[in-house]
């Protein structure tokens, strides 16, 4: 959806690296460490490359929700953390 972010879906395993690659700055963001940081769940938005709202689980019960801007490959910039929260559960929407 031009402008918005789209419907959730499973995350596959593009989403799941890019979730990985997130995590030290997510853990330094939310201040805490976790075991477990596996994403489930993702929807994107198109802007000057793209947005990635990701749903990622990081213990029984417990997930959070990041935020991640991927720039266009001819930027030549880094994946960048804009948003983390936590204290979500499975149901919550992204």
């Amino acid at each position: 959806m031009l402008g918005g972010f789209g419907n959730a879906k499973d995350a596959d395993d593009n989403v799941k690296a890019l979730a990985q690659g997130m995590k030290d700055k997510a853990q330094t963001a939310l201040g805490e460490t976790y075991s477990v940081f596996d994403a489930v769940k993702y929807t994107t938005q198109v802007v000057n490359g793209t947005n990635y709202k990701i749903k990622v689980k990081v213990g029984d019960e417990k997930y959070v929700h990041i935020k991640v801007h991927v720039p266009l490959p001819a930027k030549n910039a880094p994946n960048e953390l804009l948003e983390s929260e936590k204290g979500k559960t499975l149901a919550d929407p992204l």
